[in-house]
């Protein structure tokens, strides 16, 4: 393929992803007072209180204990997590371009419900709920530049999360190695990890995430199948060849 036709093809295949990212810049221009997304989180804090599941304030004291660990999470809460999902994204248009199309649909669509999610029910980050044991520390989008880029009161569903579980399984079906598969399972726990810690989620957000990437997931492959030739029932295949992914 020619250079020019090269880039030309990318920055097509490109345009759907970052017309999802651009959403989060909109939500943060239609951020609504605290008193809502607050209770938002409260509400979330008392279900998991009524199933004896509210951890959250005693993994991050843990953490915050270890001034060091902290830092180096929330730089990793920051930094790390879509930048490590778009180059997925990258490889597996460089390397398994036949699986592109359904990797980046499915992120898309994760996006846009997460977006949406902000729009319709602005939830607070738990770290804002007074009395609960939280540092003081600012988070993305309180204020300066990731104000403007990410809205304050994204906590449900756990973008992060559903970051995480499409990154991983892209990885987990694509990736040769057998290593780096059973590497690429501790991904999303990880994540999980880390956004608890820095006081950004609870456990009920990350599973908010995980129903986003599940239905884009399932979105993205049913305009996979709406885009494909019919299969004879004559011709066997395995699944992962039917959806595109199956490894060379």
């Amino acid at each position: 393929m020619p250079q020019q036709g090269r880039w030309i093809r990318a920055l097509r295949d490109a345009a759907p992803v970052l017309l999802a990212l651009a959403l989060c810049p909109l939500g943060a221009m239609a951020t609504p007072g605290r008193a809502g997304p607050l209770e938002r989180m409260q509400d979330l804090i008392g279900v998991e209180r009524t199933l004896g599941l509210f951890v959250e304030p005693s993994v991050h004291a843990w953490v915050a204990a270890r001034p060091r660990l902290l830092h180096a999470l929330e730089f990793s809460y920051v930094g790390v997590h879509l930048p490590v999902t778009l180059g997925v994204l990258v490889w597996v248009w460089v390397t398994r371009p036949q699986a592109f199309r359904l990797a980046r649909n499915t992120f898309v669509a994760a996006q846009t419900l997460c977006a949406v999610g902000y729009f319709v029910a602005p939830t607070a980050p738990p770290r804002m709920v007074a009395g609960l044991g939280y540092s003081a520390a600012a988070g993305p989008g309180d204020h300066g530049i990731g104000r403007l880029a990410q809205s304050p009161y994204a906590a449900m569903p756990s973008a992060h999360t559903a970051f995480a579980l499409i990154a991983a399984g892209i990885v987990f079906a694509l990736a040769r190695s057998r290593a780096v598969r059973l590497i690429t399972l501790l991904y999303p726990p990880t994540v999980l990890t880390e956004i608890v810690a820095t006081g950004n989620h609870i456990w009920l957000d990350a599973v908010g995430g995980a129903a986003a990437a599940s239905i884009g997931f399932g979105f993205a492959l049913w305009l996979d199948r709406r885009h494909r030739p019919v299969v004879s029932a004559t011709q066997p295949r395995t699944v992962a060849a039917t959806v595109g992914i199956e490894r060379p």
